[in-house]
């Protein structure tokens, strides 16, 4: 796009003070010969191309005004279309230059005697006052321009800064939002009109601790948070990669969210309740989908370190490459690549409060020695540093394998595993407590409805039958995908039926076999594998909720898939 397009109506308020001192008609062309803006005969003639522009061309190339006294004798008229019904009696041609270049051309047309006397006896000034004009064009365009580029610059710095997986928030002196990053929209789980207040840290490290209070709710994050000054006043700008959850829920509100009635869950909730009141390490093990997450965020919130940070790591979705950094930290110029800050690891910024060890079976054993060293003497040594720290932290971790029978196979060590097992505790399947699937589905019924924007849904007899049949090889994830799944494509009449169920659901094709038959062991991976992509979806993000719920990594999910 042209310089003077950009500021078009700049461009025609000047054509019109042209018009009010010189008393000519007046036009103004950009490089292309496009006509940007005009007065007279010239206004409604406005964006469109000038195709008898010899004069026009002349004065680009030369970069110098041309006076043209009577257009029909002159030589530069000659080849003009419209010659013969020419009426000028005078014309003027004057550049506008934006650093060395033409970037434009005002052209002044008289059509009478009496207007042509009145220029030539101003001719002096009026020139003056032209080429004033065209400067001030001029400046406006590359105003014009710096701020495009400025707005293009920024842009780019957006869409970089959108690209990183930190959080980057900015805020005035209201403590009003003002912008945010993908990362930063996601924590703020979208909303635009948070309020945001950040409290500095009392400690100074690489990267240090603060605390964020988004509509009087806090959280503790790990990053680093600065202020500058603007015209506008002062501004706070928060950039952070770790969050501690110190304030996820509270108490009795944490085990709440282990929802159902059963026997079963009701001695889960009291064993908990138990565990809590000590720091002893706790290892809970069950089958995937069956909420040992919740149980160990349960565990911490009735404890006495609640009002500290609770740091969940899934040991399985890790790189073994990027596990001890993520874990143990590291000291600036520890390796290539490394954050020329240095980095906090997971247990210092969990310091005070529980470290959640997920899917502890997937720790290569290298890092098991580290992890028995933490239990054993309480320090972590950040890569590349020579002092071990001294850290304070419950361990609760996590397993759906059966690690005594890894212990035996040596994939496991075993020293670990005691110094893990110390308070043990399991998490039911739901095939163990199906009393509790019509409040499971309830709850998942009305998040979901709330979810997608949709009220009053009831559940058909038919469906409970079904629901308790079926064997939930998922667990609490598998029907929780489920709601969702039959919430999304329900239609209009807001009742659930057999046929809105998944098909895995409604066919019953139970993974359990009871009736003697042997399988190809092969045959019966791909089947189950097979039911649960039907229920979370073949794209890339169910194929990574279906490896969830099996139990295995994404990347073995894709092996096994080939």
């Amino acid at each position: 796009m042209s310089e003077l397009l950009n500021i078009k109506d700049t461009v025609q308020k000047f054509a019109e003070v042209l018009k009010e001192v010189i008393k000519f008609d007046v036009e103004i062309v950009d490089y292309s010969l496009l006509r940007i803006a005009g007065t007279g005969i010239f206004e409604s003639e406005k964006s469109e191309c000038i195709e008898e522009g010899n004069i026009y061309r002349l004065v680009l190339e030369t970069k110098e005004m041309v006076l043209v006294e009577n257009p029909r004798e002159n030589e530069l008229c000659h080849g003009c279309k419209k010659l013969k019904e020419c009426i000028e009696v005078y014309e003027i041609s004057y550049p506008i230059i934006l650093d060395e270049k033409v970037i434009g051309v005002i052209g002044f047309l008289c059509y009478s005697e009496e207007q042509k006397q009145y220029f030539l006896s101003n001719k002096e000034s009026f020139i003056k006052f032209l080429d004033q004009i065209s400067g001030l064009i001029a400046l406006k365009a590359k105003s014009s321009n710096e701020n495009l580029k400025l707005s293009e610059m920024l842009q780019i710095l957006k869409s970089v800064i959108n690209k990183v997986s930190e959080c980057v928030l900015l805020v005035n002196t209201k403590n009003e939002l003002i912008d945010y990053n993908l990362a930063g929209a996601k924590f703020l789980n979208y909303s635009k009109h948070s309020k945001i207040e950040f409290k500095k840290p009392k400690i100074n490290d690489e990267k240090y601790a603060f605390t964020i209070t988004v509509n009087d709710t806090d959280f503790r994050v790990f990053g680093e948070l600065n202020e500058f000054v603007t015209t506008d006043g002062s501004h706070k700008i928060a950039i952070f990669g770790e969050l501690a959850d110190s304030h996820f829920k509270v108490g009795n509100h944490a085990l709440n969210e282990i929802i159902g009635e059963s026997q079963n869950i009701k001695e889960l909730k009291e064993r908990i309740k138990k565990i809590s009141k000590n720091s002893s390490t706790v290892l809970i093990t069950g089958e995937s989908g069956t909420g040992k997450e919740l149980i160990a965020r349960a565990i911490h919130s009735l404890s006495d370190r609640s009002g500290m940070p609770f740091i969940a790591i899934n040991c399985g979705a890790i790189p073994d490459t990027l596990l001890e950094s993520e874990l143990f930290g590291y000291e600036k110029g520890s390796f290539s690549g490394a954050d020329p800050r240095g980095k906090i690891g997971k247990f210092e910024i969990a310091n005070g409060g529980t470290v959640f060890l997920d899917e502890i079976a997937d720790m290569p054993l290298y890092m098991q020695v580290k992890i028995l060293r933490v239990l054993q003497e309480k320090v972590v040594t950040r890569i590349g540093a020579h002092q071990p720290k001294k850290v304070d932290v419950r361990i609760i971790a996590a397993t759906n394998k059966n690690i005594p029978q890894m212990v035996k196979e040596q994939t496991f060590r075993e020293d670990l595993f005691y110094r893990l097992n110390v308070i043990p505790i399991h998490s039911y399947p739901l095939r163990e407590r199906k009393e509790d699937i019509k409040l499971l589905t309830q709850y998942f019924l009305n998040k979901y409805q709330a979810h997608f924007g949709r009220k009053g849904i009831k559940i058909d007899k038919s469906v409970w039958d079904l629901l308790y049949m079926y064997d939930w090889p998922g667990n609490v994830r598998e029907l929780e995908n489920a709601v969702e799944f039959t919430i999304a494509m329900l239609d209009n009449n807001n009742c659930i039926d057999i046929n809105a169920l998944p098909k895995s659901v409604r066919e019953n094709k139970s993974v359990k076999r009871e009736n003697g038959e042997t399988f190809n062991l092969k045959k019966l991976e791909m089947e189950t594998i097979n039911k649960v992509l039907e229920i979370c979806g073949e794209t890339t993000e169910g194929k990574l909720r279906a490896s969830q719920l099996l139990g295995i990594g994404v990347a073995t999910l894709y092996r096994k898939l080939k």
